[in-house]
């Protein structure tokens, strides 16, 4: 008896999601046939701008009571290096920061995250950018010898490339709103 309304209760739940899956798709076809430059916007929104996956999971969880991204630590791959940076030879970088380090140092995370950007960025040149688990998005600039994929969950002070030449530059964002290391390192 028990177990009927358990696969009953299971039953609901998943055709009350395939429900509003088919309504919110029905949704999307209405206004594209009557805004034709909804899938332009979209295109735009998908192609130019991260995802939030802090949100997303957070809004999953509300509706559905459960995240739709897990962080999973593959902990027999990760290399994990010391990423405390020297403060005394950062200065101003157009919207970031550019700090002195050592040829080729291996750079680590400064925050668990998931990799939402891999390439080069106006003159931020080779670039990774970690959404992190915080909310903050961390850019790491001019980079060499990439070790991590798009997409990929990273830990804190997981090795993702190393500098090319003596400097790295560094940009740490939340909600558009910008803040030096030493900023983000007292929050």
């Amino acid at each position: 008896m028990k177990y009927k309304l358990v696969l009953k209760k299971n039953i609901r739940n998943a055709l009350n999601r395939i429900l509003v899956t088919l309504m919110f798709i029905l949704l999307l076809l209405i206004i594209n046939k009557s805004n034709p430059n909804f899938v332009k916007k979209i295109k735009n929104s998908l192609y130019n701008k991260s995802i939030n996956f802090i949100k997303i999971n957070k809004l999953s969880k509300k509706i559905i009571g459960k995240e739709v991204f897990y962080y999973q630590n593959n902990s027999d791959s990760l290399k994990v290096i010391n990423s405390d940076i020297e403060l005394n030879t950062v200065h101003k970088y157009f919207d970031g920061e550019s700090f002195k380090v050592s040829k080729d140092l291996p750079i680590g995370t400064i925050e668990s995250g998931i990799v939402v950007f891999i390439g080069n960025k106006d003159n931020y040149h080779n670039t990774v950018i970690v959404q992190g688990t915080d909310g903050y998005n961390i850019w790491y600039g001019n980079l060499k010898d990439i070790n991590t994929s798009l997409y990929s969950y990273v830990e804190k002070n997981s090795l993702i490339g190393s500098a090319d030449g003596e400097e790295i530059y560094l940009l740490i964002e939340k909600d558009n709103k910008l803040y030096t290391y030493e900023e983000y390192k007292k929050n």
